[in-house]
C-alpha cells in the first residue's frame, strides 16, 4: 500500500506515548504516517518515495545474528580453548589445539563432523560443575570477547533493538559460551548447542537438543518461531546476518539476508542473489562494565 511520508517538520511521536514524546529514528525504522506504529524500512537504504511497509507492534520483526566472525572478530570457540588451557583443564595442550585447528579447517571447507567437534570441545569439562565453568566463562567474556566485538555489528544489533525488533544470536558454538555473550549484548535470546549435565549439574561431555550447525541452525530457529507463534508473537519479517557459507540454509530462510565479512563461497552466492554484503572489520567496540 502506498503511504504518504510525514512532513519532515512534524516531530515523530513514540508508539503509545503521550503527545509531545518524540521517537528515536534509525536507518531501520520510522513511524507509520497514519497510526504511529513502528514501520520497517527497506534494508540498508532510505525509504522509497512515499513508501513505508507497515508492521503491527505485535508482529515485531526478528533479526538473527551469527556470532563468530559476524559480531565477533574471531572464533569464540578457539579463544575458549586457549582459555581452558590457561586454566589447566587440558592435559596435552598441543594435541588438543591441533585437533581444534583441524576442525577449524574442516569448518571452512564445509566438511566438519560437528559431533566430533562438540565432543572434543566438551571433553575438558567432563565432571566439572556448571557453576565453576560459568565463573570462568564470565571472566572469559569480559577479558577476551568484549574487546574483540565488531563495532558495525554491535551498532546494527542496537539499531534493530531501537527499531522495536527482537534480536537473537545463533551460533554453532556451545550455549554455555553463547548465552552469556548474548546476555552481555542485551540480545533477546541465544540459540546454540546445549551441553548435557548430570543430576549434580556436572558436564557429561555430551550435548542435548538441536545441534545448531548448518541445517541445525534453521531447525533451532524454526522451533523458536513455533514457540513464538503459540504465544501469538510470531514475527512477520526476518533479518539474518552471517559470514559463512555454512549458514546458507539460515540465510535463505530469512526475508532480509546479509553477508557480513563473507567467506568466498558466501560472497559469490550473495552477489549472485543481490544480497547486501557488509564489512564490519574496520573497527572494534569495547563495551565497559556497568
Amino acid at each position: 500500500m502506498t503511504r504518504t511520508m510525514p512532513s519532515p517538520s512534524a516531530a515523530p511521536r513514540a508508539l503509545n506515548a503521550a503527545p509531545g514524546v518524540e521517537a528515536r529514528r534509525s536507518p531501520l525504522a520510522d513511524l507509520c504516517a497514519d497510526c504511529d506504529a513502528v514501520t520497517l524500512l527497506p534494508p540498508l537504504s532510505p525509504p522509497g518515495e512515499g513508501y513505508l511497509r507497515h508492521f503491527c507492534q505485535l508482529d515485531s520483526p526478528l533479526a538473527v545474528f551469527d556470532l563468530d566472525d559476524t559480531l565477533l572478530d574471531g572464533d569464540c570457540t578457539g579463544m575458549w580453548m586457549r582459555w581452558m588451557a590457561a586454566c589447566g583443564w587440558i592435559e596435552d595442550v598441543d594435541a588438543f589445539m591441533a585437533i581444534g585447528e583441524r576442525h577449524q579447517s574442516e569448518y571452512h571447507a564445509g566438511t566438519l563432523d560437528i559431533h566430533e567437534h562438540t565432543g572434543h570441545l566438551l571433553s575438558p569439562l567432563i565432571g566439572r560443575h556448571r557453576d565453576e565453568v560459568r565463573r570462568e566463562v564470565d571472566d572469559f567474556v569480559e577479558e577476551m570477547v568484549m574487546p574483540r566485538l565488531l563495532e558495525g555489528g554491535i551498532a546494527r544489533l542496537a539499531e534493530h533493538g531501537e527499531a522495536g525488533h527482537r534480536t537473537l544470536i545463533i551460533s554453532a558454538s556451545m550455549h554455555h559460551l553463547v548465552g552469556p555473550i548474548a546476555s552481555r549484548l542485551t540480545a533477546d535470546g541465544a540459540l546454540a548447542t546445549h551441553p548435557a549435565f548430570d543430576d549434580q549439574g556436572r558436564f557429561t561431555g555430551e550435548t542435548t537438543g538441536i545441534v545448531t550447525f548448518r541445517e541445525g541452525k534453521l531447525a533451532a530457529l524454526d522451533a523458536w518461531l513455533e514457540d513464538a507463534s503459540q504465544l501469538k508473537r510470531a514475527p512477520q519479517a526476518l533479518w539474518g546476518y552471517s559470514d559463512s557459507h555454512n549458514d546458507l540454509p539460515l540465510l535463505e530462510r530469512v526475508d532480509h539476508p546479509h553477508a557480513t565479512q563473507p567467506d568466498a563461497p558466501l560472497r559469490q552466492f550473495a552477489e549472485a542473489r543481490g544480497w547486501p554484503v557488509v564489512d564490519w572489520r574496520q573497527s572494534h567496540l569495547s563495551i565497559e562494565s556497568d
